[in-house]
């Protein structure tokens, strides 16, 4: 097998760290405005993605364990691609990439993250690529992949960026690898296992009240699907929203942009429970309740809402039922004792409130905090799975599965549904099956009323994740930096206080409420989120936040206001009296109020 040099173009090379950022879970880079994509100032070229395809295919990559990852010659990798203007163009030249190494690939055009994960598994390939923006503006596209069930992120891309600076020599293939197109194939086995899996399952249930909200994104290509599975009539909204053209952007966490969407207000009114979906669907809400859509109103469920929904589920029908197979197997009381550890842990994303931890403890679960990232997310949850089937004294994640019928539920608040493979147990974040998981476990765990459900659950005051513009990735990375730095050397060590850093953002908890601040890993964007038991304590912290935040911003140049076209709350809640969030300043009486209540002067 020879080894060339990456000899990449130099307009490739000179966005390395735009490319392959270290702190990333995948590709997310601009490509340029409409009607001039890929010129001038774009980052994500089909001549970048050809470069991406090389690394890929030729690298051999090294995981924290030491252990090597790589493709051979003659490995098979599926590449599909949301339906965006230029997901296409840069599929096919991520796999020019990838033959270039001897890697033959198979192109399965548009689809959703999920059909992409399982189509690996389901095509016998040996790794994947998706082509995908996911959530946000035209202008920018991405790109996640992995080899196996190993995602390329965070460190690994950094072996991806040094390989491109330094030119390094990386495997090629002695013959082009073959790019075949598998799209009629990829979606029937797809399609075929969904209705295999859920059809009987609800062919006896109510499903008149349930809606699909496509979103204008890969969910179309679905619809047939959730006809098979729900019956020819369940509501699908969201075909005909255009959102390439800038008027609106499929993310389901935004209330603001699903109120775009023909028919969806209609249809709460009606008493439909609406699931929504990104782009690429692998993200994934559900939405209920007449006002739900209004501001201030509750109705409209991210994850840490249905983090608790999946706990109740888990701790009181998944586990059990897994103990009682293993008892009845003979596994040994020891053994049985640290799979019921394992399987009772609830992942804790630090954007939850806080509410879901004294929950599932409430409950007899175990929380654990854990990093943000689904491709991390996803490589706990495998190992998980791997420990509990060889404890239990199965050969295999698939077997141990197979036996026991077990499957795990984990989800970040970004709305990444983790739910482990009735075949395969491998964790994927494949938010069209998850629609059929969630209204399973809804049914199971006898929730008919997702309003009058969390009506009955312990509630704070919390802030969405706000995320707002920066003016560059390197001031943005200053202004967390310096953010982190004031409220670790403030909180840490305080009476009452518990704070944690994680992935270069912070956290600090009391009894009344928390603040969070940090980054976004992909574009960007500054994040915080603050939570109280009463609006006013939520308030006075989040004023201190933004009190940081302007400060900082000012000190170092970044003059971006805050995104209120995504933050519209600021605007349309009255309940925050904070129309204008970019004013508040430290010396502000009610900042300085905050800090009193915890015996502090200042923080500068």
């Amino acid at each position: 097998m020879p080894f060339k040099h990456v000899n990449a173009p130099e307009s490739v090379v000179k966005n390395a760290d735009k490319l392959f950022k270290p702190a990333s879970y995948d590709i997310r880079a601009y490509v340029g405005e409409p009607g001039d994509f890929f010129s001038g100032k774009a980052v994500f070229t089909p001549d970048a993605a050809k470069t991406a395809g090389i690394l890929m295919g030729g690298l051999s990559f090294t995981l924290r364990s030491g252990e090597k990852v790589a493709l051979n010659e003659g490995d098979t990798c599926v590449i599909g691609y949301d339906n965006g203007p230029t997901s296409k163009a840069l599929a096919e030249s991520f796999a020019d990439g990838l033959a270039e190494t001897g890697v033959n690939v198979y192109i399965i055009g548009v689809s959703g993250s999920g059909q992409v994960y399982q189509n690996q598994n389901q095509l016998g390939a040996d790794a994947h690529v998706q082509i995908t923006r996911s959530h946000v503006e035209v202008t920018t596209n991405g790109a996640k992949f992995g080899i196996g069930i190993q995602g390329i992120h965070t460190y690994l891309l950094k072996q991806m960026n040094e390989a491109l600076k330094t030119n390094a020599a990386v495997r090629f293939g002695s013959a082009k690898g073959k790019i075949t197109d598998k799209t009629d194939e990829a979606y029937s086995v797809y399609f075929d296992k969904m209705v295999k899996t859920y059809k009987a399952y609800f062919a006896d249930k109510d499903t008149s009240k349930i809606a699909v909200n496509l979103f204008g994104g890969t969910g179309c290509k679905y619809a047939e699907l959730f006809r098979a599975v729900f019956g020819a009539d369940v509501l699908l909204l969201g075909a005909d929203l255009d959102v390439n053209s800038g008027a609106a952007l499929a993310d389901p966490t935004r209330k603001e942009m699903i109120e775009k969407v023909a028919g969806f207000s209609e249809a709460l009114t009606e008493g439909f429970r609406i699931h929504s979906f990104d782009l690429d669907a692998d993200r994934g809400s559900v939405t209920s309740g007449a006002d739900a859509l209004k501001a201030g109103a509750f109705g409209h469920y991210l994850g840490d809402a249905l983090a608790y929904i999946l706990a109740d589920y888990k701790l009181k029908k998944s586990v059990p039922e897994l103990l009682e197979k293993l008892s009845a197997k003979g596994v040994a009381a020891e053994k049985a004792e640290r799979i019921k550890e394992i399987a009772e842990t609830v992942y804790i994303d630090a954007r939850y409130t806080s509410g879901v931890k004294s929950y599932v403890e409430s409950l007899g679960g175990k929380t654990v905090f854990h990093t943000k990232g689904h491709s991390l997310w996803k490589e706990t949850i495998t190992a998980n799975m791997a420990e509990m089937a060889e404890l239990a004294g199965y050969g295999s994640i698939s077997s141990f599965v197979a036996d026991t019928g077990y499957r795990d539920y984990q989800i970040e608040a970004s709305l990444h549904f983790f739910t482990t493979d009735v075949e395969d147990g491998i964790p994927r974040d494949d938010a069209v099956e998850n629609i059929f998981v969630l209204e399973q476990v809804f049914t199971e765990s006898g929730i008919t009323n997702l309003n009058e459900y969390f009506a009955s659950i312990p509630f704070r005051f919390i802030t969405k994740e706000i995320r707002t513009t920066s003016v560059s990735n390197e001031a943005k990375e200053h202004i967390t930096n310096e953010i982190v730095r004031v409220i670790k050397d403030t909180f840490c060590g305080l009476k009452g206080v518990e704070t944690m850093e994680f992935d270069g953002q912070i956290r600090a908890d009391w009894a009344e409420g928390f603040i969070m601040y940090g980054m976004s890993n992909t574009s960007p964007k500054l994040t915080f989120m603050a939570e109280g038991t009463t609006e006013e304590i939520r308030n006075s912290a989040l004023r201190f936040l933004l009190g940081l935040h302007n400060h900082f911003k000012a000190q170092y140049g970044d003059s971006e206001p805050m995104d209120l076209a995504e933050n519209d709350f600021f605007l349309k809640e009255a309940g925050y009296n904070l129309p204008e969030p970019d004013k508040v300043r430290l010396d502000d009486p009610e900042v300085r109020a905050f800090l009193k209540g915890f015996g502090i002067d200042k923080v500068l």
